[in-house]
């Protein structure tokens, strides 16, 4: 293994050149904390055994200096002091080295602690590698999530979307398909969670969804079979929130099932006309009796929204929420002046200025 041994006095540099490369190592010397500098960026080095006190940069500050550069596999630094006081202990470690040796040394003490950095690196190592091999499991399985998705045939008529995950699989999903019939049915669900883990339950709901509808089937059978395929495939505390539309054929009756969703929100005329509350448990938690659909007339131009709570739930740098009321008047706004239902996310976006999104945000808007 290679170790960067930095030091002014050309007889300490002699002597640990000459010790470590008797211990194993293959030493690259420095006389100075710029010249290790150098030679850290040039090299693969990943070893170090600075002098504290050493002209032109120091190896406090070179410790400082190596830590601000980002790297997925950090250096093990060893810091040479002759000081002792607990004071200067402190500043050595909170400038970014691992270890410390007070000179004078012990040959002995010197060489365990080096192969104690040496063992860290190899165990450093071997997690990266590791970390590598999850992280492109973890693509492969997200891009067979987003095939299967992109294999169902989605139906796209009369509907805009809002899509915007946390990672590249959303915990959130979104289907369409029509019956026999002509009849539309479409699916808005909110898995537990982001990320792969919570959309590793979707290739069974599309299966039951489209399959189901193909044979003509009604929401709530769908539903039922929905909920007990995750009861039977699915781990306990993975469920599907989930809102399920049935517009007819003629576009004049909707059917209506939320499952532990929010309010479905109905607008006639650009205001707020009617509100679906949750009536059943999410998907996937217990064995439930269904009730009967909620059932409307509908006249045409009305708009049905529903949506994953990533929207409702954003929070500003205040740790203000952006709240049910106000995203209620944000789209009876976006329809009064005929926008596009990206303003919604921008003014969302807005609002929770330089704060991260912490969830899957997914709207679908129905237009009858």
């Amino acid at each position: 293994m290679k170790i960067l041994i930095a030091d002014d006095s050309l007889t300490s540099r002699t002597v640990l050149e000459h010790i470590s490369r008797k211990w194993g190592y293959e030493p690259i010397m420095a006389e100075d904390g710029e010249e290790a500098w150098q030679l850290f960026q040039e090299s693969d080095v990943n070893l170090l055994l600075l002098d504290w006190e050493m002209p032109r940069l120091d190896g406090v500050d070179l410790c400082k200096r190596i830590r601000q550069k980002e790297t997925d596999n950090p250096p093990f630094i060893v810091l040479l002091t002759g000081r002792t006081e607990t004071k200067d202990v402190v500043a050595a470690l909170d400038s970014g080295a691992n270890d410390y040796i007070v000179k004078p040394f012990k040959n002995e003490e010197l060489q365990a602690r080096l192969q104690a950095g040496q063992r860290m690196l190899e165990l450093q190592k071997k997690l990266k590698k590791t970390q590598d091999q999850l992280t492109y499991e973890k693509q492969v399985i997200e891009n067979i999530i987003l095939k299967m998705r992109a294999s169902k045939p989605f139906d796209a008529r009369q509907l805009r979307i809002l899509d915007r995950p946390v990672e590249k699989v959303s915990g959130d999903i979104m289907l369409a398909a029509s019956k026999p019939d002509n009849t539309r049915h479409i699916l808005m669900g909110d898995f537990t969670g982001h990320g792969l883990m919570a959309a590793v339950g979707g290739p069974i709901v599309y299966d039951v969804f489209y399959t189901m509808t193909a044979k003509g089937m009604a929401i709530k059978d769908i539903a039922v079979e929905i909920n007990r395929q995750l009861l039977d495939k699915m781990p306990t505390g993975l469920f599907l929130g989930a809102i399920f539309i049935e517009l007819s054929a003629d576009g004049r009756f909707l059917s209506l099932l939320n499952c532990g969703m929010s309010d479905i929100l109905i607008y006639r005329n650009s205001v707020l006309w009617q509100k679906i509350s949750s009536s059943l448990l999410a998907l996937g938690i217990i064995k439930q009796d269904f009730a009967t659909p909620v059932c409307l007339k509908v006249e045409t131009g009305d708009r049905i929204y529903a949506y994953s709570d990533g929207i409702t739930e954003v929070i500003n740098s205040d740790e203000e929420e952006y709240g049910q009321e106000r995203f209620e008047a944000l789209i009876e706004e976006m329809l009064s002046n005929h926008a596009d239902i990206e303003f919604l996310s921008d003014t969302v976006d807005q609002f929770r200025g330089i704060e991260k999104q912490f969830d899957d945000i997914t709207l679908l808007e129905l237009t009858c």
